[in-house]
């Protein structure tokens, strides 16, 4: 039960692989259908913590030349379902600025996570993430003032990007952002690597090598303040990778992160996209 209980603990669906990745499957809505004119790309993902399958990502998404629009579906699976239940369900959308960076316009997600049912929605005002829903309130942390938020973007718009610049023949772009998760901040600093072999283990269905890009994330503020956990303050290294799949496009098929935390996290594509009108 120690490790079960280390992914309850340190709120792994939140502040593990989720948080770096979605923008993944087909039980949702369609994500503001109205807002992006561009097909629906459909994806699952499955989340790998120690070589256990802990949870299933399931997503759509839109993406054009100059705006995005996601929902996903996130829930426990394999084994961990059967000592814990998290089902939460996201929704986000926002457009680019002429430089390529995301200019996010709203988050939200809601579901039921660590016992309890929750809500977060944040809108974006004068380029500062405004938290307008946070159902429980978390009083137990640092305060992060408005100019500490102002550029921030949240995890979504962060796939959102290096998807547009690698489907625009950009690699990943090389550069850092903030991200702000409603109660956190941390920094985002990416690396294109090239064209790469795919790990051992890999799924080779569509392809021996993939697009490699570095990421280190980081926590700066947002800290618990009864918590003198050093852990949350170490950097997160990970990397991701994307391949081109005939009639799909470039997709993000495998992310590793070795989270300080949880240890050695895999984010693995699970089947062959869909695109539908």
């Amino acid at each position: 039960m120690s490790f079960l209980h280390l992914l309850f603990k340190h709120r792994f669906v939140k502040a593990s692989a989720i948080s770096l990745l979605l923008g993944a499957g087909g039980v949702l809505a369609t994500p503001y259908a109205s807002a992006v004119s561009a097909p629906q790309t459909v994806v699952r993902y499955f989340v790998y913590a120690h070589g256990l399958h802990v949870m299933t990502i399931n997503s759509a998404y839109r993406l054009s030349g100059n705006q995005y629009s996601v929902a996903a579906q996130s829930k426990t699976g394999g084994l961990l379902q059967l000592f814990m239940k998290t089902n939460i369900n996201l929704r986000a959308q926002g457009h680019f600025y002429d430089n390529g960076m995301p200019e996010p316009e709203s988050y939200e997600s809601a579901g039921w996570s660590r016992g309890k049912n929750r809500h977060l929605s944040i809108a974006y005002k004068q380029d500062i993430p405004d938290v307008q829903t946070m159902e429980p309130v978390e009083t137990d942390r640092e305060q992060i003032l408005p100019d500490e938020r102002k550029g921030a973007v949240d995890n979504v718009a962060i796939l959102m990007v290096l998807l547009h610049k690698v489907q625009e023949g950009q690699g990943c772009g090389n550069g850092a952002v903030k991200v702000f998760d409603g109660v956190r901040l941390s920094t985002l600093q990416v690396q294109t690597e090239g064209v790469q072999p795919l790990p051992d283990g890999a799924s080779k269905d569509w392809g021996e090598d993939g697009l490699r890009c570095n990421f280190v994330a980081q926590q700066i503020k947002g800290f618990k303040l009864s918590s003198a956990d050093r852990k949350a303050r170490k950097p997160q290294q990970g990397r991701v990778w994307f391949e081109n799949i005939p009639q799909i496009g470039m997709v993000a098929t495998r992310i590793e992160v070795d989270s300080p935390k949880i240890g050695h996290i895999m984010v693995e594509l699970e089947g062959k996209p869909q695109q539908q009108p």
